[in-house]
């Protein structure tokens, strides 16, 4: 999402595959806040990590929630033009998303699941079995 008067985002989210070296982190639409936590959902075998800026000069928050190799990244870049808790706000974003993120519902709009959209080139090639 952008603001007119602002030539830079302010809202932004990805889903993706975790594979061979892609991490959602090391994407350059994320923006690091200066504090880190975790988070989790009851009956969702997912990790989420929340970086979420503090202070007076506050300015970017940022939630990424794995489910397998599944992700969802948030990301808020101006806290100004947002309201309430944004860590919460992320957070509860992330949870409307769990069925298909996570449990492999179709993804509303689209009608197939994250398996059935994932691209050819986001597998991770198996590893070898050594036989004793």
């Amino acid at each position: 999402m952008r603001v007119p008067e602002r030539k830079s985002l302010i809202f932004y989210s990805a889903i993706g595959y975790i594979y061979k070296d892609r991490d959602p982190w090391t994407s350059n639409m994320v923006a690091l806040g200066n504090t880190h936590s975790t988070f989790s959902f009851p009956d969702v075998d997912g990790f989420g990590e929340a970086r979420i800026d503090t202070g007076p000069d506050a300015h970017y928050g940022t939630t990424v929630f794995t489910c397998e190799d599944h992700y969802l990244v948030l990301n808020v870049d101006e806290f100004s033009l947002t309201r309430g808790d944004v860590r919460a706000n992320l957070i509860n974003l992330t949870q409307s998303a769990l069925p298909w993120l996570c449990q492999d519902q179709p993804i509303p709009g689209l009608g197939q699941t994250m398996e059935q959209v994932r691209p050819p080139w986001a597998t991770t090639a198996p590893t070898e079995q050594v036989t004793p």
